[in-house]
């Protein structure tokens, strides 16, 4: 049953990854071209500032809740009236700070200061998200049907209404539009199908998870400088235009790597539940998710790295010169964050926040130190580094904080991938010299060989173990 548990949220979200990828396809060009390296610079600024902020409106309680809801689903009720009510409590005070920076410490143009303001209300709406009471019982063919409605109102908007460089206003109204409709969808279903009371604002009960939260909140709070700060350096210390070109390169990153929140709400609520209680399928689901995060973060890496100037070219145009080569750095993130992400993935299950703390902290430091130094030298190019540098030391931190911990052998599929990832960059570096291939071709090309060879090799080690 477990199997099928897996393989049936796999499923479905594995057509929210396919949408999620095939989306930003159509939307994603049609935006950045629209409004130029200088206007989407500012949206990548006003977003990484109001993502901060919404670290302080939601601090760890969806992680909170979606652990604690996995381990025990009779606490639904207490963990939606409380936490959510803390939520939209903390919410509330953190857009009113939001605005308060926006009117001071904000750059001065009144664009900035606006897309600011208006990208705060994305963590505003979120506050009432009750997602993960799916999410902690595997229902993810809810959380598909939320990103699907979330996905076509985001593009539907973004693709009927941007045209100039002034609309850059539209982006963060759509954001918000579009998680208004997901947390309304996942509010009514889950008031129909499990009858969740309505929050509650209660000072009184915080002190039984307030200060879980906020040692996972300021966790996340690093995580975020090493993954967000370089934009918000950048724009203080280099040009609006390259702070362009790097949020559009390391927009395609991510898009790239959404394979790894993906695995991470399938696998989360499967290992919260089995940890310290079934050794067995707690260690199955360790070798699945170790499997599929290097399964997945080599090809892509790989291939990004061989193709990065055809696949901007065709993604973003001519207008952003320049990208071509920050993204191909970028794909050393695509491995380096995973392997973090592998590694941590055992530390909040086992209620190690403080250790998983240490980790981000560390990655934080050495982000925002490399930083200093580098980015008013090397600019942009500087940032792509140093994010995947800060990936590093936190993976590095996690294995460490992990390696008294039992976990399935992980050499044999980091060998399979290593493999299959070196015959696919062999094949696209052949065909690249030999046939004038367009870039949809050649990664068509790649995944192909890839998964061929991936295939072939895990068959041959299943019938060598028989």
């Amino acid at each position: 049953m477990r199997l099928a548990r897996v393989i049936n949220n796999s499923a479905a979200l594995l057509v929210l990854d396919i949408l999620s990828k095939a989306m930003p396809l159509v939307v994603f060009p049609v935006m950045v071209r629209a409004l130029g390296p200088t206007s989407y610079g500012k949206i990548g600024f006003a977003t990484a500032v109001a993502g901060f902020f919404g670290l302080v409106a939601s601090p760890g309680f969806s992680t909170y809740a979606l652990r604690e809801a996995a381990k025990d689903p009779g606490r639904v009720n207490f963990l939606v009236q409380h936490v959510l009510g803390a939520r939209v409590a903390f919410a509330v005070v953190s857009y009113a700070l939001l605005i308060a920076f926006a009117l001071t410490l904000a750059p001065h143009d009144f664009t900035t200061r606006l897309l600011i303001v208006l990208s705060g209300l994305v963590f505003l709406v979120s506050s009432m998200d009750a997602q993960w009471v799916f999410t902690a019982r595997s229902r993810m063919w809810m959380v598909t049907l939320r990103g699907t409605l979330g996905q076509l109102i985001y593009g539907g908007l973004i693709l009927a209404l941007i045209r100039r460089p002034s609309d850059a206003w539209i982006v963060p109204v759509a954001s918000a539009f579009s998680a208004a409709a997901g947390m309304l969808l996942i509010w009514l279903s889950a008031r129909r199908e499990y009858g969740i009371p309505w929050p509650v604002i209660a000072p009184d009960v915080w002190r039984s998870f307030l200060p879980i939260c906020l040692i996972m909140g300021f966790a996340s709070l690093m995580s975020m400088i090493y993954d967000q700060i370089d934009t918000v350096m950048l724009r203080y210390m280099r040009s609006e235009t390259e702070v362009g070109l790097y949020v559009a390169s390391y927009r395609m990153m991510m898009i790239a790597m959404s394979f790894t929140p993906i695995l991470g709400q399938v696998f989360f609520p499967l290992l919260s539940e089995t940890v310290g209680q079934d050794h067995e399928n707690e260690q199955r689901y360790l070798g699945w998710l170790w499997q599929a995060s290097m399964g997945l973060a080599l090809p892509i890496a790989t291939g990004g790295f061989i193709l990065a100037e055809p696949l901007t070219r065709l993604a973003l145009g001519s207008q952003y010169t320049g990208a071509g080569t920050l993204f191909r750095w970028l794909m050393l993130t695509i491995v380096s964050g995973p392997l973090a992400s592998y590694f941590g993935s055992q530390l909040i299950p086992i209620a190690r926040e403080k250790k998983y703390l240490a980790s981000v902290l560390a990655g934080a430091v050495v982000n925002v130190i490399l930083n200093l130094f580098l980015i008013p030298r090397y600019g942009a190019i500087a940032a792509a580094f140093t994010t995947a540098i800060s990936q590093a030391v936190v993976a590095l931190m996690n294995y460490y904080f992990v390696r008294d911990l039992r976990r399935p052998s992980l050499l044999r599929g980091l060998a399979l991938s290593v493999t299959a990832s070196g015959i696919m960059a062999t094949g696209l570096l052949l065909a690249r010299s030999l046939l004038p291939l367009h870039v949809v071709v050649q990664v068509v090309l790649g995944a192909l060989v890839y998964a061929s060879v991936y295939w072939a090799g895990r068959t041959l080690w299943n019938r060598s173990q028989t």
